[in-house]
This record gives structure tokens, sequence and C-alpha cells, in this order.
């Protein structure tokens, strides 16, 4: 079946899901660098004179490939943060891609497959990974877990263990490409285990023996950011209905009302098949529900789900409609809502960059930096000429520094307020 309104032409089809992801995501390239971006172009200039500098200081070794990409990027575009919004809004159209292509390796319709990497293009759940330097991690971390799973099922049984340890090495939730294959098969009623899954075990083992070395100075394990316990039910019962709103609710209540029971038998199946990829995520203690970056492979699944569901309602104009009214939704959600919340998280070190560069540098003391990590500051002094980590004080007594220029944040203004005014 092939859904009405849709271009015929693999090219177009392709410069189609491109387009909708220029759409979506472009309202960020002028967002500037966010918190922890300053700290990360920091450590991956450290990796210049220590390439293992990160293997210090766990789990950040298992963000190898993310803090590479910062440093390729920093050394081509000079810090221009632009480029670095392009490079990951880059990488989610080219995931766009590896979904619509793996779906159709699995077996699922072509206008099925193609649908939903045009509802993935433009999906506002999983926005943090692509609005959001710092969580460049995660659309690597899909580029990595996708390509294993399509060169597995297409034989190319080697390249994937390559491209498996790449994904371990872009986040640690990454083992779960390991399972997702056996379950797979499972579900279509083949053999489990299979002599063509022993490549895969190398990597594995390669993680496994990284992580259980590395596990005593790892920080988010030993600090309790994550621990193994039953509120791991309800971080996954409230990300889920935070995930399904309001889209996954509106196609289940359509067939309902379309009596098309045969189409929702299937549900707890997907339902499963979406909890899977945050499974790993489920056990965090610093927040309710798991952060929209962490989202980004279970909204994968997710919109094949809604691809499915949209398909099941049979009639060409309301699929249409459907379609129309998802990119309306979630494009606007994302220029509306969310743009402006990055907008805000960028203030405090967006505000400090242009104060430093329109001065010459001399002690300061900022007060009510709103960062717990006290060091984003002192690293923004790194794109700012003549300045250097030692002239920036940040929540300290004005005791501590008599001959700093005093500058205050207010959350309010979303300015600093003090002698430079």
């Amino acid at each position: 079946m092939r859904l009405t309104g849709f271009p015929k032409s693999c090219r177009t089809q392709v410069l189609a899901v491109a387009a909708l992801c220029i759409a979506a995501y472009a309202c960020c390239l002028n967002n500037g660098f966010i918190a922890d971006d300053y700290e990360n172009l920091r450590l991956a200039e450290s990796l210049k004179s220590d390439f293992w500098y990160l293997f210090k200081s766990p789990p950040l070794n298992f963000r190898m490939t993310s803090f590479l990409a910062y440093a390729m990027l920093d050394r081509v575009f000079a810090q221009h943060y632009e480029f670095f919004y392009t490079a990951n809004i880059f990488l989610h159209f080219i995931n766009c891609l590896l979904l619509w292509k793996l779906l159709l390796v699995l077996g699922r319709p072509a206008g099925e497959a193609y649908l939903a990497a045009i509802l993935f293009a433009v999906f506002q759940a999983p926005q943090e990974g692509v609005m959001w330097i710092a969580a460049m991690n995660e659309t690597l971390l899909g580029l990595f877990v996708l390509s294993t799973l399509v060169l597995w099922f297409r034989g190319h049984y080697l390249i994937s263990a390559i491209f498996l340890l790449l994904a371990l090495f872009s986040k640690e939730s990454a083992f779960i490409a390991l399972l997702i294959i056996p379950l797979f098969r499972w579900q279509r009623g083949e053999k489990v285990l299979t002599p063509q899954m022993i490549p895969l075990l190398v990597p594995i083992l390669i993680f496994i023996a990284v992580f259980l070395w590395s596990l005593p100075a790892n920080g988010m394990i030993q600090h309790g950011v994550y621990q193994v316990g039953p509120h791991a039910a309800l971080i996954v019962g409230r990300t889920l209905h935070l995930l399904f709103r309001p889209s996954f609710y509106v196609l289940v209540g359509l067939l309902a009302a379309m009596r098309q029971w045969h189409s929702l038998r299937p549900l707890p199946k997907f339902v499963l098949w979406i909890v899977f990829p945050i499974l790993p995520y489920s056990f965090l203690t610093y927040s309710p529900y798991i952060p929209s970056r962490q989202l980004y492979m279970s909204s994968m699944v997710l919109v094949a789900v809604l691809a499915y569901l949209i398909r099941e309602c049979r009639q060409p104009r309301i699929q249409l409609a459907l379609v129309i009214a998802f990119i309306a939704y979630n494009i606007g959600y994302i220029w509306i809502r969310k743009d402006p919340e990055f907008e805000s998280r960028a203030a405090p070190t967006t505000e400090l960059l242009g104060l430093l560069k329109s001065h010459q540098p001399a002690p300061i003391l900022l007060e009510r930096f709103p960062y717990a990590n006290y060091p984003i500051a002192k690293d923004v002094s790194r794109v700012a000429p003549g300045w250097t980590q030692d002239l920036i004080h940040v929540n300290e007594s004005p005791e501590s520094c008599r001959d700093c220029v005093t500058l205050s944040w207010d959350a309010g203004s979303k300015k600093y307020a003090g002698l430079w005014e």
C-alpha cells in the first residue's frame, strides 16, 4: 500500500526527509553553546595531548565517539556553534534514512517504512538529542546501533561488529543492540541464537572488560546517579506517558472508534519493544522521568508503531490528515515550546561570553551562577580572546576576591547585573 500524497521517486523521498529535519530543527542553529557544551569542548581539546584522558574519568570513556566529533568540529570550524548544530541535525537525518532502511530489511511495507522516517524526522519527544550539542552521543549512538542492525540483518556480520564497538563507546546502553537481534528472531519464529552472532561477542567482551576495570571510578554508579530498585517502574510509566502523548493516544482512540480491534491486538508487544531501549536508563535517581535525549532510540520504535497504526486506518484521506497534523504539531511544538527553553538554558553562558568579549580581561566574581558544575563558567573563557580560567571566580564569597568585578545572574531578566552594566 502506498500512502497518497507522498513522493514516488526515492531521491525525492530522501530530499523530503532532509527538508523535514531542517524544518523541525533549524530553529536551534542560533542557540549558541549551552552549559556542558563548554566543558565538553575543553575535554575534547585534552584528547589532542592525551588520547586516553577520558579513561581517567569514567563514564566519559564510553562517550569517546562524541568527544572525537567535538574535537574534529572544533578543529575545522573553530568554535562556530552553528556548524556543531548542523552536524547534529545531519546525523539525525542519516538516522532517519537508516531507520527507513532497517524497517525495509526487517520486512515492513515500503510505505510504512518511509512514513516512519518522516515521523522520526520531526518527532519532538527526543528533541534534546538533536538540539543540544552535549547530547550528540545520542545521535551517534543511534547512527551506530542502526548501522549494526542493518548490516547484521543483511549478512555483513564482521562489519556490524565494528559498528557495535563504535556504538558501545558512544553510550553504554548500546549493549541493548545485542539483545534486539535474538528477540526479533524469536518473534519471527526463527532460532534465537545463531553462529552469526559470534562476531558481536567480541565488542561486547571488550566493553565488559573496560566497564569492570573502570567501575570503581565511575561517578554515575559510585555516586548513586543510577541505582537498581523498584522506582524504575514508576519512571518507565511516567516516561511512556510523556512519550505517547498525544499522537499514540489519538491513533489508538481513533482505531478503537473505528472498531478496528484487530489492528490494536499487537499493542502490548509494541509497548514492550518501545520500553526495551529505555530500560538501561530506568534506574536513574535524579529525575522522575527519563530525559528526552535518552528517548532517542525508543522514539525510533515508537514512530515505527505510529506508522503501522496510521497505515491501519486504511482510508487515504484520514492517513494524509493524520500525517499532516503530526508534522505540524511536532514542528510547532519544537519551535514554540522547546526552542525558547534551550535559549533560556543557554542564557547564563551566552550572556557571560558576550560580556567577556566586550571587556578587557580582569578578575570577575559571578554570583548566583545557576549551574552546579562551576567549571562551566570558567570554560567559557576558552572562546573569549585574552581571558583565562583563573580570572573567573564563581559563587565565592566577596572577601575571597576583593579586586573582582562582581556580576550577579538575574534569572528573571536573563542578564548579569553589576558594574559592567
